[in-house]
């Protein structure tokens, strides 16, 4: 199967990270979508429990897309290419790959071991804030790399640009104004129910 990774806090998870799954999906890209929070991220110090934001990101699975707690049994910081080499060789029948947002893009070359990332497995980038920018560092880093074949930057044109995020759900609520537009029912009833982001 051609599985890939979405990545993050899930902090908490939105809409916009079930829009990417499901259309990366409807374009026949991949078979399977893996949603997977990290236990502790590199760039981010304060994050709810893994636990809650897993449980979380249970509420945008369905067929094709599934909630991994991969990362957060390791119980430490996660790099993407350790799971990547760690994935492939737990499934070697499978090809992964690793989903950015266009917003990532600046920083992706301060990723542990970032070429390696692009010349053993796929870097998928979709469209969100930063477009135009992205595309300018997209051709810096593939002057770096030997695989340029490796990155897939999806055409803005039949993936329109997703502007949800987590900080701005977690902005909504200590502002006490409804998230319903940013983050599925069952996320938002888990947030009310756990208190979440006051």
């Amino acid at each position: 199967m051609k599985i890939a990774i979405l990545g993050g806090s899930f902090d908490p998870p939105h809409k916009g990270h079930a829009a990417i799954a499901r259309r990366l999906l409807k374009m026949n890209y991949f078979d399977q979508i893996w949603l997977m929070p990290c236990y502790q991220h590199p760039f981010v110090k304060n994050l709810s429990t893994a636990h809650k934001r897993l449980e979380m990101t249970k509420c945008l699975e369905n067929k094709k897309i599934k909630a991994s707690d991969f990362e957060i049994n390791k119980k430490t910081t996660s790099y993407s290419i350790d799971t990547l080499k760690t994935l492939a060789n737990k499934y070697p029948k499978d090809r992964f790959s690793w989903i950015i947002g266009t917003d990532q893009v600046e920083d992706f070359p301060k990723w542990k071991r970032w070429k390696e990332i692009i010349d053993n497995f796929k870097l998928t980038i979709v469209p969100r804030i930063n477009f135009k920018k992205a595309e300018g560092e997209i051709k810096n880093i593939m002057k770096q790399v030997k695989r340029h074949g490796n990155i897939i930057f999806v055409d803005k044109k039949k993936f329109p640009p997703i502007y949800a995020s987590s900080t701005l759900v977690r902005q909504k609520i200590k502002e006490k104004k409804p998230i319903l537009n940013l983050v599925p029912k069952e996320v938002e009833e888990y947030i009310i129910k756990n208190n979440l982001y006051l």
